[in-house]
């Protein structure tokens, strides 16, 4: 189990990365967790945006995540 340092978005309409409203203590909760239909505001371009693992970046103390969306 790793602590979470940070999770980042990245909006599917403007590509800005910003800091996601949904958080996980650790890389266990992260792993485990299913999330599905979640929708953030963009503090860039204030379009509601998807918030799910498919754009998530996520870094903990051992690792990281990169959804398939941010690439």
């Amino acid at each position: 189990m790793s602590k979470t340092i940070e999770i980042l978005i990245r909006c599917l309409h403007c590509q800005t990365w910003f800091p996601s409203p949904i958080w996980f203590g650790d890389s266990e909760s992260f792993d485990t967790s299913k999330l599905f239909a979640n929708q953030a505001q963009c503090p860039h371009c204030k379009k509601i945006t998807g918030c799910n693992k498919e754009n998530f970046h996520a870094l903990f103390e051992d690792g990281g995540f990169l959804g398939k969306e941010t690439i």
